[in-house]
Parts: C-alpha cells; structure tokens; sequence
C-alpha cells in the first residue's frame, strides 16, 4: 500500500487532477523509462532555459527532440524527501519523508520501482549521492540498486560520500550492456541515474574548471550534460531511443547567494525550487514547450502514463501526458515546505502554497511574492495584497490540518550524521528549543549560516579557521549548538583534544548530548590518552544504540592502543553482524591480524574490501605489505602501483613501493620513490633510513650523509644509523641489515 491517506490535496490539488489515460501502450509495446534526477541543478542555469553561459549541449538535444516545460517546481529543497516526491507522487507529508536526516521512506509507501517491477519491468537504480543510500529506503522496488560510494582519496574529505558522475554513468552503462531475456522479446525497463556533482563543493574536472573558473558550479553542471551524452549514445548504440521514454529533471536548485542563502535547505524560493524538467520519447513530438506548472509529484504518474499503467489514484501528483501532446492543462497549486532550519538549528519551519502565479510562505514573517512580475521574489507584497494572501494561507492551512500526524525524527548514528555533515547539511541530530521560546524567522537567522558553513567544511581541513568562524557564530547565538558540536570536531582536528572534550561536556550538561557527540567525546578522551574514560562513555552509546556501528569501530580503537587485541577484534566482528562489510571493521579485521601474523586472513579482508571498492589505496597498501611478507614481491609492487596511480601522493605507498623495489634489487627504480614518499610527508625515520640506505648503494655519499642526519635529528636514539653515518662519512658502505628501517 502507499500511504494510508492522499489527505488535502485530493481535493485542492486533485481537483485538477489525474485525467483517465486514452491511447495507451498495449504491454507488449510498453517502452523502457529513463529517469534522469540531477542534484542541485537551477533550471535557469541549462541552456534550453535561457541561460547563456550554460555548456548543456546533450540536455538542449533532448528539449529539442523532446518537450520542456517552462516551470517545474520541486516541494523540498533537500535531496532525500524530494526524491521521495519524485519517486512516489506524493508531497511530504504523505510519504513522510521530512529531513535528510532522522527520516526514511516508510514501506507504506509504494514507489516507482516497485509500480514498474510489478507490471514486469527490468528495474534498476544508480545513485551518487549518500542522501539516497538504501539505509534511507530508497532501494525498494529496484532489482538492481548501486548506491557504492567510493572511499575516495583526498585525505581531506569524509569518505563514502559522493560518486562523481563518470563513475555512476559507467556503472549504468554496464547494467545496460549487460544481455538478459530472450533477445526477439526483451522485457521494458526503468532505469532511474542520479548524479550529485552539481552540489557543493563545486569542483569539476581539470577542464572544465579552467574554462569555468569564476563559476565553477556551472563546470560541475557541464560535466554532467557530457556523462549524460555517454547514456544517450549507449541508448542509440543499442537501438533503444525509440522505444524509450526519457524524463531529465533536478530534485531542487542552488541559491548562489540569492537571499542570502549560500547552498540549499533553508529558503523556499525558486532558487531552490525552480526545476528543469525535458520529457523525450515515442509518441512525444520535438521541440514543444509546456506552460503548464509541473510538480516533482507529477513525474511518476506521467511516467506510468506512458508506460500504459492503470491510473494512479493514490498519488498526489497527475499526469503530464495532455500538456506533452500539445493541449492545453490547467494549472494545478504546489506544496513545498523545509524543516530543516527547526529540525538542524531549532528555528521555525517554513511551509509554502505556490500557484501559476503568486507563493505564499508561512513563516514568523509570511511572505508573498507575485511570481509574474517579480520572479527573484524581492518584494513581499503580503500586506499590500491582503486578500491573495489570506486565500494562499487558508488553502496551505487546509493541507497541513489534514495531512496525518507527522512521525518524530529517529535518531541518526554517527555515521549517517558525519557523512551528510561532509555534503554541507548541518547536523544528523534533531535541535531542541526551550519551551514557550519564539521561533526565530530564518531571515533573521541566514546571517549566521555563511559563517557556520564555513566552520563546518573547514572543520578537518583547516581548523583553526573553523575555530574562528564558529566561536563568532556562539559570540552572537550562545544558544546555536550545532556551532558548538561543530567546533569541538575542529578542536579535534587541531589537536585540541581538551577543549574539544570541554565543549562535548557542555552539551553533556544541557542534555543535547546525541550518540554521534558521545562518540565524539569517546575518540576525543582516546587521543587525549584517557582511554578507561573513553572506553566507558563509548560502550554506554553502544548500548544504548545497539544497530549503530561506530561505537563499536571506535571502541575497538580504544582496545587496540591498550593492546586487548582479541576483545578489538570480537568488536569488529560485532559490527559485521550489525553493517555486514562495514569497510572499516574489515580493515581493522586485516590489520589486526597482521598483528597476529596471520596473513591469511589478513588478505582475505583486504581483498574483500578491494572487492566492494577497487580504489581503496590502503586497502591496496596494506595487501601490497602482505604479499611482501608472504614472499610474493612482484605482485607487492604492482599493488603499490595501483595505490601510487590512484593516489600519488600517498606516503605509505610510496614508501613501501620504495622499500620493495629497493630489496628487489632495484635501487635506482626506488630513489625517486623514497624522495616522493618524503615530499609527501611527514617525513619518517624509516623512509630516511631507506633513503640514506639507497642513495649509498648508488655511490651517493653525500646524499646518504644528509638522509642519515635528518633521521637522526627526528630520533637520536638511533646508534645504528649514527654507524651509518659514520662510515658514510669515512666512504665506506655500511650493512644494510644494521640499518633499521623503522618509523
């Protein structure tokens, strides 16, 4: 079943709803469904739309053989419960997807994939962005559902976050390629390809971030458009674009400091809001453009218009399908709302009512704004069209009021709320008011978000800046706690473990601590060396949140620095059976038992998460050490390589490249190794050794003498490379296995 009710606006938006389909497909003839979702995309930033700067040739392609509809509108300007918009039909307060964070789509809910599937589609979903990993629902109906997101190797970036688009398109490309059924009747499929790359941070490749220099947001949005090529040419190659139906459309826009909002999630403007939307395929003629207002909720019933699907009446969406051939719809109104600012920052929710031609927002401050003649929505006219304002707001009562009781959002565990802080969402942990507290307007409040989203990125990567900007913000808002978990996370990265433990204890002390400060707190009092304290307020956490993985991962930390390795292990293990290939209890699991010099299982696990992730470079590392112990040195070093290509700035693998080249024999192959696993830095003891050792193998005396003095102005207490550098110093070679090459 979908949900249990398709309340108000089965009257107020289905009024003008679902007409009975004519002309349908016949199942035989049913064509495949392309849905194509873009994050983050403005629909005045596609070249189809008007925009002149754009490099959006493949989407332009698809309008001209297609029809784009002047005005679509998304109803929530975050990734998760717009997609559920797109993906049920309905707004969100029918699938009760209200946040990014807290939520998942109920199984009440019926989606697309499960419609699709359930009248014999091929079903198959490619997602980029964590938002939409299946842990949120999302993976419902699809029998194939790719939501692997690579660990990445910037170093400066939460890992399993986002997969750019060339990676989701080549994953695509190999679902589409791959043979199945009977090739004289082939089964229709529903293909849904989202890419994230268009969200901030917006870097795209090296160029188009050339040519795209002062708007580096629309080079993310041109790559895009070139991988959206690739699935289009796949199509053609395999025969496939006449009997395909293919839907572009964004789950929201991008601000770009419009209203002073940087990003997305707080405002219900268009900015937001405003959505391309392009609609190709059989029985749809080129080059139409639609006035008609389309929702994100009208996606899927048009879909299954096309597809030949008896009408869905337990949508709140309608379908297109009369405005796409050409005739005349009439408009039908828009819900949108965003919790976000009362659910992250404990600020006041903003609901929206949106006709063809004016929006209401419901907000401390209501808002109107006449759409036709004001389409930045600059000037709020609520008082001076009093009327239209009071009908707006009466209409948007009416859904609210009747819409069912809202769930309460659950907790997050750690590892759901550090991933969606890496994409810019400011917490996974709901905020809390004093009661009888006014909401502050989050006009009021949007002065503080460029600031707190400045501590926020540069929490890890630049924590002295984060420090700053966040001790600004609780200067002015004592009261904004986020500011404060925030910046213990920075005192953290500054190796400020202290501090970072006093600020965890004041949320501790105002009963905001959530499971993801415990844990927070808990690594902060390891690397501070307290580690009975640590142990005792993570498995507290552990306890309480018995499905959460991480307090597990990061308690078995703690046993390993006080040497309990077969109580980390079971740990690991633990969380195995909580998050089966948790990628980070494996790699613990491997490095524990080369501990235990069992170096059997030690590459069984890191084979097993180079199976889940091919570019894991320290997985690749770590196996690369244990084929050099298992005796298999050549194999050793083309593990290194792949590391190295991958990451070539990566230390240890340089370092161990250099090592196993240089004890095959090789030493002018391993020089330059050395050098760069040194360059790359910090340096190390045992990469200088090496150095020393190598540089006086190929007659390099001098070279060797200064390698062997910087080892030695690291750790002094090293007599056997004073040796070495000794009889460097008289000319004569020293004995490579008196040289320890330690860290």
């Amino acid at each position: 079943m979908r949900s249990v009710a398709v309340f108000a606006l089965a009257s107020l938006v289905l009024a003008v709803g679902c007409r009975a389909p004519s002309s349908r497909s016949s199942p035989p003839d049913r064509p495949n469904v392309l849905l194509v979702t873009i994050d983050t995309l403005r629909a005045d930033h596609v070249g189809c739309y008007g925009y002149t700067n754009a490099s959006t040739p493949t989407i332009d392609a698809l309008a001209k053989r297609g029809v784009r509809f002047e005005t679509a509108v998304a109803h929530v300007p975050l990734t998760g419960p717009s997609h559920a918009s797109i993906l049920t039909g309905q707004i969100p307060l029918g699938h009760g997807f209200r946040n990014n964070s807290g939520f998942t789509l109920s199984p009440q809910v019926k989606t697309a994939a499960e419609d699709f599937r359930q009248a014999g589609y091929r079903t198959a979903g490619f997602v980029s962005g964590f938002p939409l990993d299946r842990r949120f629902g999302f993976e419902r109906g699809f029998d194939t559902y790719d939501d692997h997101l690579p660990k990445g190797n910037d170093r400066r970036r939460t890992p399993y976050v986002e997969r750019f688009a060339d990676g989701t398109t080549d994953a695509a490309l190999r679902w589409l390629q791959t043979p199945r059924g009977a090739a004289s009747q082939p089964s229709p499929w529903f293909l849904w390809v989202h890419y994230y790359d268009p969200h901030a941070p917006y870097e795209p490749p090296a160029d188009l971030a050339e040519r795209y220099r002062q708007a580096p947001y629309d080079g993310e949005i041109a790559f895009v458009d070139r991988q959206l090529a690739r699935l289009f040419q796949a199509l053609d190659a395999g025969n496939e674009t006449s009997r395909t139906i293919v839907a572009v459309t964004a789950d929201h826009g991008e601000s770009l400091g419009e209203h002073g909002e940087g990003t997305h999630g707080i405002f219900l403007y268009d900015a937001t809001l405003r959505v391309p939307l392009v609609i190709a395929g059989p029985q749809i003629s080129g080059g139409g453009v639609s006035r008609t207002v389309a929702r994100s909720i009208d996606v899927l019933p048009t879909l299954a218009d096309y597809a030949g699907f008896p009408r869905l009446n337990d949508v709140d969406g309608r379908s297109l399908r009369s405005a796409l051939e050409g005739q005349e719809m009439s408009d039908a109104p828009a819900y949108a709302e965003s919790l976000y600012a009362d659910l992250e920052l404990g600020w006041a929710p903003l609901y929206a009512w949106r006709t063809a031609g004016f929006k209401y927002i419901k907000a401390p401050r209501p808002e109107l704004y006449d759409l036709e003649h004001d389409r930045s929505e600059t000037a709020n006219r609520v008082e001076e069209l009093h009327a239209r304002a009071n009908d707006l707001a009466g209409k948007l009562e009416q859904t609210l009021l009747r819409a069912p009781a809202p769930a309460a959002p659950h907790p997050v565990d750690a590892d759901v709320a550090e991933r969606l802080r890496a994409l810019g969402y400011v917490s996974g942990s709901p905020a809390r008011r004093a009661a009888g507290t006014a909401l502050r307007d989050p006009k009021d409040g949007i002065r503080f978000l460029p600031r707190l989203n400045r501590g926020m990125s540069a929490a890890r990567t630049e924590p002295d800046v984060a420090i700053r900007e966040l001790t600004a913000v609780l200067q002015e808002d004592p009261g904004l706690l986020m500011a404060r978990r925030t910046r213990a996370v920075a005192y953290a990265a500054a190796g400020q473990h202290d501090r970072a433990v006093a600020d965890l204890r004041v949320l501790d002390k105002e009963g905001q601590l959530t499971p993801e400060d415990a844990i927070v707190l808990g690594d902060n009092l390891r690397f501070a060396g307290r580690l009975e304290e640590a142990a005792l307020i993570l498995t507290r956490v552990q306890h309480e949140n018995p499905t959460f993985a991480q307090p597990l991962i990061s308690l078995a930390e703690v046993r390993i620095q006080q040497h309990r390795y077969d109580e980390a292990t079971a740990l690991c293990e633990q969380v195995l059976k909580v998050v089966p290939d948790h990628i980070e209890a494996l790699r613990r699991l491997g490095d524990l038992a080369v501990l235990r010099e069992d170096l059997g299982a030690a590459a069984a696990r890191y084979e097993r998460i180079l199976a889940i992730d091919g570019g894991d470079v320290a997985a690749l590392t770590k196996l690369g050490v244990v084929r050099v112990r298992s005796g298999h040195q050549d194999e050793a070093i083309q593990l290194f390589r792949q590391a190295i290509e991958r990451d070539p700035r990566n230390g240890e693998a340089l370092l161990y490249l250099a090592g196993a080249l240089a004890s095959a024999g090789h030493p002018a192959d391993a020089l330059p190794y050395f050098e760069r696993a040194i360059e790359a830095g910090p340096p190390s003891t045992m990469a200088l050794n090496g150095l020393g050792l190598t540089r006086l193998t190929l007659g390099d005396a001098a070279g060797a003498e200064s390698a062997f003095r910087q080892s030695l102005r690291l750790d002094p207490n090293q007599p056997d490379v004073a040796r070495a550098l000794a009889d460097a110093r008289r000319g004569s070679t020293p004995d490579p296995g008196g040289v320890k090459m330690r860290k």
